[in-house]
């Protein structure tokens, strides 16, 4: 791997090219070397090769999106398979190591697309984005969908969160405590307070996880335009913070969420 040179900033123009790039080589190599080797190929070229750190960074996000739209998959194959009642204790401690190796693979991406459309959403259109990352995929069409979903929930709730005075030290959660279903760790009243952004219409959740106090909030689709956060969703999930703050503790671990209006 390249040694990198110092950050410069992007244009729509450079990050287009790129992604068309990436999706040309993959679509040129793959007769000739089959999937696998075209998208090895591509990676050493536009990843490894790449000696400029965001550019490198963006290409990651295209270049490894066929193997993490699979990532996907199996994920969903292996919760089935873990639910089913079907497997032996043996069978079931080597599906759940799977199970968590590929999790923590599919965290790494997520971080990578919440840090590429934070730094360059400006740039590109949510329609530009779910396009190259479908075909990057293979045309893994709603996985590029739940994907940028799932990371704009996140870039709007961080938005609004930072507004709040009340929390102190505001930050992403670590790919570990993201793993344990903390998408940002912060205080509150002098005490830990950790949330997980939720895309949908839900109320708000609060429960104790691990002696602490936990927030589920709700991230609806009309909160963004593009990828910016709205004067409306801003106010919303604001409201839902605080209320979810101030709220009393649900008994369980996990309760059901109920849609509401």
């Amino acid at each position: 791997m390249v040694e990198a040179v110092p950050h410069f900033h992007l244009t729509h123009k450079q990050l287009e090219a790129r992604a068309e790039d990436i999706i040309s080589l993959i679509t040129e190599l793959r007769p000739q070397l089959g999937l696998a080797e075209a998208l090895t190929a591509t990676w050493d070229r536009y990843v490894d090769g790449e000696p400029q750190v965001d550019l490198r960074r963006f290409s990651e996000l295209i270049a490894d999106a066929r193997r993490q739209a699979m990532i996907q998959r199996q994920l969903d194959d292996d919760r089935m398979r873990l639910h089913s009642g079907e497997l032996d204790h043996e069978h079931r401690v080597e599906v759940g190591h799977h199970y968590e190796t590929l999790r923590r693979e599919a965290c790494i991406y997520n971080h990578l697309l919440r840090g590429v459309i934070e730094q360059y959403g400006e740039h590109f259109s949510r329609d530009e984005l779910t396009d190259w990352l479908t075909r990057a995929s293979q045309g893994v069409h709603p996985w590029a969908i739940g994907e940028i979903t799932g990371a704009v929930s996140e870039v709007l709730l961080h938005a609004a969160l930072m507004g709040l005075p009340e929390l102190i030290d505001l930050r992403y959660g670590t790919v570990e405590e993201d793993l344990h279903g903390y998408d940002f760790v912060g205080f509150w009243q002098g005490k830990m307070v950790t949330m997980d952004a939720k895309t949908g219409l839900y109320r708000p959740l609060t429960e104790r996880k691990h002696g602490h106090r936990h927030l589920e909030i709700s991230v609806p689709r009309n909160a963004a335009k593009e990828f910016h956060i709205t004067r409306h969703g801003l106010d919303t999930l604001r409201h839902e913070a605080r209320q979810a703050l101030h709220a009393g503790f649900t008994p369980l671990i996990h309760a059901s969420h109920q849609f509401y209006n």
